[in-house]
């Protein structure tokens, strides 16, 4: 296996990984909204808003990960040295 292929692989796991984690922290956040009250309608649309938005940038890093490691190995290494100067600017 490529180290780029390698890299694409930990990224992917890593993406997954805090893809859970989001999920669990949105069904903590809804518990303690629904334990604060129904009431509470503007902390439920602060968090869905929150969710949404969070949910809308993983995806955008999953499909780039799916185009690096579904394409040849000369697009892939420079698509990743293209991600890492867009980081660090």
């Amino acid at each position: 296996m490529s180290t780029e292929v390698m890299f694409v692989a930990i990224a992917g796991m890593g993406t997954f990984l805090l893809m859970i984690h989001i999920i669990g922290k949105a069904e903590t956040d809804k518990a303690r909204v629904k334990a604060a009250g129904s009431e509470d309608t503007e902390g439920m649309k602060r968090l869905l808003t929150d969710n949404t938005a969070e949910i809308s940038r993983l995806r955008a890093r999953v499909e780039v990960l799916e185009r690096l490691a579904t394409d040849g190995d000369r697009r892939l290494a420079g698509d990743i040295e293209r991600l890492r100067s867009e980081q660090r600017v």
